[in-house]
């Protein structure tokens, strides 16, 4: 790196001298697991929606739950809190159908998810009238809720997604979902910085040095599958916290981030993945609002 100097003058000969200083650096993002070779779909970033059972066997009095689809992403946080807000005091339970996203992001929903003691099931959410993320689509109802039923057989919960689910005071799969892992991709965007070195001459007849940044260039990203020891730490210390045995990291480990590693019903609940495994959509079935004891997520609608 060879510097280039410039020379400018200044009133009352206040700078000394200038030199322009070009430095590369990296900038880290927030690990970010890829998915799976087997499971490449176009990416789009995860949407939250209140869904009511669209069975009208059950109506006026139906259950609701909060839909999760998507790519676990930078705003997936502000999103997810989004929803909470709109589901108010209602601890309705979360259906998730990810293919991953970030494992920063998903840890810090893990944890809300744990504040908040809601249900996670992995199910995918199929609408009646349109899908949420259409932006010509309109709720069906004014607070906001669409219809929809839930979906166990194609759910799907992989790469950062069992990190989020590790959040759930239960956690559900059905014996025909998939929940998969692999290694931990680290991206990091690579920059080039310009900067401005200067002296400064005080009042008191002092020189000072000082460093100002001009410009600064994206110039490419970094990607790695090594996992630092910090985020080896923090994902120990989250999946402990949450039942969950740390094993699980081994089985990330073990994977490239090019294929996917599918855990068996029997890993899933001996690494306490999940605490449940139902063959049908229990959370939100068209009877369960009569019975004796009526779930938080049954509401009234006349």
């Amino acid at each position: 790196m060879i510097p280039v100097f410039s020379t400018i003058q200044q009133p009352r000969m206040k700078y000394i001298w200038v030199l322009a200083l070009v430095a590369v650096g990296l900038s880290s993002l927030a690990s970010a697991p890829a998915t799976g070779a087997a499971e490449k779909m176009p990416s789009r970033e995860m949407v939250f929606s209140i869904v009511r059972t669209s069975d009208p066997a059950c109506e006026p009095d139906c259950p609701e739950w909060i839909a999760a689809d998507g790519d676990i992403s930078e705003s997936t946080e502000t999103a997810f809190r989004a929803i909470l807000e709109q589901a108010g005091s209602r601890n309705l339970p979360l259906l998730v159908n990810s293919f991953g996203g970030r494992v920063d992001v998903a840890m810090a929903m893990g944890r809300l998810i744990r504040e908040r003691n809601m249900t996670v099931e992995v199910a995918r959410t199929d609408y009646r009238l349109c899908e949420p993320w259409d932006a010509k689509c309109k709720p069906a109802f004014k607070d906001g809720a669409y219809y929809g039923y839930a979906n166990l057989t194609f759910g799907v919960c992989n790469s950062a997604c069992p990190i989020l689910l590790a959040g759930g005071v239960r956690r559900i799969a059905g014996p025909f979902t998939r929940l998969g892992v692999h290694q931990i991709v680290t991206t990091r965007q690579k920059y080039r910085n310009m900067y401005k070195v200067y002296q400064e001459r005080l009042g008191n007849g002092s020189i000072v040095t000082r460093k100002e940044l001009v410009e600064r260039q994206r110039i490419g990203t970094v990607r790695s599958t090594e996992l630092r020891d910090s985020l080896r730490s923090d994902l120990e210390t989250y999946l402990t916290a949450m039942n969950v045995k740390p094993a699980l990291i081994g089985l990330m480990l073990s994977t490239p981030p090019e294929d996917i590693r599918y855990l068996s019903l029997e890993e899933l609940k001996s690494l306490g993945v999940v605490t449940d495994i139902h063959e049908i959509e229990r959370l939100v079935a068209t009877g369960i609002c009569r019975s004796r004891t009526r779930p938080q997520n049954c509401l009234l609608r006349k």
